[in-house]
């Protein structure tokens, strides 16, 4: 598996310099500013307008700058130095790294609960090894994380390259694949985001591979899809901020799994989740613990993260540095 690079986009603005988002401060409280940046129609998106709502940030002196912006500008924005710190793609962000970007991982985000499906009513793919002889889409690229990822889980698992041991390989954006599957067009599909969650709620498709399930079986923790990043260099003057922040955001995930109808009512359309099913679908997964991992990292999930990476490397997704350089625990960040 050849080492692929993601590329910058430009993208817009949804809700930023947060005087108008917050309003909670008076004009003598002194707010520390924290800028990030999450991807369009990502469940995170929600998660974020709706603890921006709740004053998780504002309560904890952090005056939170937010946006939404294309997948690519998202994967960069701490390299670029538009955010200080945010939840990227993890393989992105281990390529950056791989390059020579100094970057430190100081909590995780979203676990890898995309999935791939195949028609129900096709009983002839039940597994990923089915899919010999079968045309699989992937999508946005080859190189993407989703697609990334259940190549090398799937070979590590399986012995089978879902790329070189299909009949064919086609990737497309998420909306484009799952027609694509409907019309016959395709066998299987993976897929990542609202788009994984339209798949898990609709009858007419079947998972045949969960990432998240054969992790956790594994290892008893999620595998890292976007994870907190910062520089180091910006970390070593903030780290109180960062622990503030990271404190905010597990006030923003407490309040949205015991409020997730109503968020989602809000902002389910940031998150790309308009439909009654599939908020179903996103209730179920928060009452299960599976879209999101914990708020801080401790050495037991550092751990089973790096096993992770590990996987990526032996695959020559990535080079690897130092452990201890890549992590910072909560107990690190209190110091």
């Amino acid at each position: 598996m050849q080492r692929r690079h993601l590329l910058g986009t430009a993208g817009g603005l949804v809700c930023a310099g947060s005087a108008g988002c917050l309003g909670r401060f008076d004009t003598d409280d002194a707010a520390t500013s924290v800028r990030t940046i999450e991807v369009e129609s990502s469940i995170s998106a929600a998660v974020f307008r709706w603890g921006i709502r709740e004053n998780v940030w504002s309560d904890r002196g952090i005056d939170l700058s937010f946006e939404t912006a294309p997948y690519g500008r998202y994967n960069r924005q701490i390299v670029e130095g538009e955010a200080d710190v945010g939840a990227p793609s993890t393989v992105a962000q281990l390529q950056l790294i791989d390059q020579g970007e100094p970057l430190t991982f100081v909590a995780p985000q979203q676990n890898m609960f995309n999935r791939m499906f195949a028609r129900a009513d096709d009983p002839s793919i039940e597994g990923p090894t089915d899919l010999a002889e079968k045309t699989l889409g992937l999508p946005a690229a080859l190189s993407s994380t989703t697609s990334t990822v259940h190549r090398v889980l799937i070979e590590d698992e399986y012995g089978f390259d879902i790329v070189e041991d299909t009949a064919d390989t086609r990737a497309a954006e998420p909306p484009a694949l799952w027609e694509f599957l409907q019309d016959g067009e395709l066998d299987a599909i993976s897929q990542f985001s609202g788009f994984t969650i339209k798949g898990i709620a609709d009858d007419s498709v079947e998972t045949i591979f969960d990432p998240y399930e054969l992790w956790r079986r594994r290892t008893d923790s999620g595998i890292p899809t976007t994870t907190f990043t910062v520089r180091p260099e910006w970390l070593s003057a903030h780290r109180t901020v960062v622990d503030d922040f990271l404190a905010g955001w597990e006030a923003a995930l407490a309040s949205f799994a015991a409020n997730t109808r109503a968020a989602l009512e809000r902002f389910g359309a940031d998150a790309g989740i308009t439909a009654d099913e599939d908020a179903d679908v996103v209730v179920e997964l928060m009452n299960d613990g599976i879209v999101f991992g914990p708020a801080y990292y401790d050495e037991e999930l550092a751990a089973a993260h790096w096993s992770f990476f590990e996987l990526l490397a032996e695959a020559d997704v990535v080079d690897l540095g130092d452990r201890d350089e890549t992590f910072r625990t909560a107990g690190e960040l209190r110091e």
